[in-house]
């Protein structure tokens, strides 16, 4: 399935580390299964979560895809030590990511940027 954004709309979703205009997600196979997602000229991951339903899946495959799905070093992170992590409302049709107010009560599409190394 390929996901297109509609032609309509300006690209306006930055990476949160480098402000880079990033590659709307895409869909990437790994060895446990895949996800939407995509990586930035800085070496960010984002993994998007359409729904917004299943936003700890879509963190976990972040993490996982960031450590090139080695679990050793996947188990040994810590955010804040070893990873930058950001979280933003997504509408995946239009590629455009805004900032999240309240999780608990937004249930919009997720994006999730995760930035390996030492903080």
């Amino acid at each position: 399935m390929r996901l297109k954004i509609r032609e309509d709309k300006e690209e306006t979703a930055r990476c949160p580390f480098c402000a880079t205009l990033i590659k709307a997600p895409e869909e990437i196979k790994t060895e446990t299964g895949g996800f939407i997602g995509g990586r930035c000229e800085c070496g960010a991951v984002y993994v998007c979560d359409p729904t917004g339903h299943n936003v700890g899946e879509a963190y976990l495959d972040a993490l996982t895809y960031a450590c090139g799905e080695d679990f050793m070093t996947f188990d040994s992170l810590n955010a804040g030590e070893n990873y930058r992590e950001a979280v933003f409302n997504y509408d995946l049709r239009a590629h455009k990511l805004w900032e999240v107010r309240d999780i608990r009560r937004d249930y919009s599409g997720k994006i999730i940027f995760i930035q390996l190394g030492p903080q």
